[in-house]
């Protein structure tokens, strides 16, 4: 029988993580855009620190998206 082969604590993990990677990753890009706004908000309104608060924010979560990105690859390619 063919689902005898099927080890189900594998597949649970892939799923597991699977869903938890798109939450994140999701949530850090979304991250990206919120602060990418808000500078360009503040810096038009001449609230500088805040601008450049915000655009720190932006670049760091859009480091942290880069590096879920690679690390997925990466991943992905050793399978």
């Amino acid at each position: 029988m063919m689902l005898a082969a099927l080890h189900w604590s594998t597949l649970g993990r892939v799923v597991g993580v699977s869903i938890l990677a798109g939450i994140g990753v999701s949530t850090v890009f979304s991250l990206i855009i919120l602060a990418s706004a808000r500078a360009t908000e503040h810096r038009r309104t001449g609230n500088g620190v805040a601008a450049f608060g915000f655009g720190v924010l932006g670049t760091l979560a859009f480091v942290v998206f880069a590096a879920g990105i690679a690390l997925g690859v990466h991943v992905l390619l050793q399978k």
